[in-house]
């Protein structure tokens, strides 16, 4: 897949012909909440037709207008470097609100006069329009009178049953890092500003980087994983502490991550992309700060052979954007959560 062109953003859809001018495109519809496996073969599709890739997609979930929670398995950002390795050239990235309320044939409209779309791809459940009111079989028909092509691009399997953002979630709140990262093409992360904690990690030895989680992000399952944590360019084995941190006590759920062979300076301030890649145990309250220390050198030879068997033999396509990711944390000005 082409992954070597800048891509562009559109944040509203009455810009569009401004940055689409004449081209004739190739559009892959949908919410792409998390960038899974199925939503890839969507993606492909637009991105090998020869044609010029959009993704037409919204800045945060349509559950979220319609039912008021949602639960995010990405950030925008994530999002966007990851379609932007795929080869995508432009993504229409409006607010759902923008276009909740707009009849299916103006959806419709804006594909073809505005995207001047001679091919659509989306999933067998892509539904738009005000109600609802739109399907794949009334686009398809729409597409074939006026000479374009519909591709519907048929459920996609794991394990027996169909991958979705909803099954990937669970998987996450339940630990099942191995199902998530084969779900996902890649393992599940997430790319965080490094906050001040209560620097007891130093005074055991083992100092540690907090990461908060925003807003509405989903939560793993409590408790110790082993990670992967890229820092300029290099990728550290990590200890992961998913939780509230019982034994000393915290107020809000963070991850917190000892890296054991990492030797360089202050990180504090810096945004870092960590990978949670398997479980290995529930939090629990250790008696004293010795305890916990012994606790961490165990779970660390854990982490350590889980870090170094999934280096070695993790298939290139688990790793779409990895190396799109490598090396490039984001410095603080550049953060923009959904």
């Amino acid at each position: 897949m082409r992954g070597n062109r800048h891509m562009h953003v559109i944040r509203n859809t009455e810009e569009i012909r401004k940055f689409i001018g004449e081209k004739k495109t190739a559009v892959a519809l949908g919410a792409f909440d998390g960038l899974h496996i199925g939503h890839y073969k969507v993606i492909r599709t637009a991105v090998e037709s020869g044609l010029t890739p959009v993704v037409f997609t919204f800045r945060d979930n349509p559950a979220e207008y319609l039912t008021g929670t949602c639960c995010y398995l990405t950030t925008v950002e994530e999002r966007m470097r990851i379609l932007e390795s795929w080869g995508v050239e432009y993504v229409i990235m409006p607010d759902f609100a923008q276009v909740a309320e707009w009849p299916a044939e103006r959806f419709a409209n804006l594909l073809r006069f505005g995207l001047n779309a001679k091919r659509i791809a989306c999933g067998a459940d892509f539904r738009f329009g005000k109600f609802a009111a739109g399907d794949t079989e009334w686009l398809k028909k729409l597409c074939e009178a006026h000479g374009g092509e519909m591709h519907v691009v048929p459920t996609v399997e794991y394990k027996g049953e169909r991958v979705s953002a909803t099954r990937i979630r669970k998987a996450i709140e339940n630990g099942e890092m191995e199902d998530v990262t084969a779900m996902l093409g890649r393992p599940f992360g997430f790319c965080f500003e490094v906050v001040h904690g209560n620097h007891i990690g130093h005074t055991i030895g083992t100092p540690t980087i907090n990461q908060n989680f925003p807003p509405r992000f989903v939560l793993p399952r409590f408790g110790v994983y082993a990670s992967a944590v890229y820092v300029d360019g290099k990728t550290y084995c990590g200890v992961t502490n998913v939780g509230v941190k019982p034994t000393v006590g915290s107020d809000h759920a963070l991850s917190e991550t000892w890296m054991p062979d990492f030797t360089g300076g202050d990180l504090y301030g810096r945004t870092l992309r960590l990978e949670l890649l398997s479980f290995v145990r529930d939090e629990k309250k250790f008696p004293d700060l010795d305890a916990l220390k012994e606790e961490i050198s165990l779970n660390e030879k854990t982490a350590r052979m889980l870090f170094e068997a999934f280096e070695k033999e993790a298939p290139a396509h688990a790793h779409p954007n990895r190396h799109e990711r490598m090396g490039k944390n984001l410095p603080r000005k550049n953060r923009t959560r959904v």
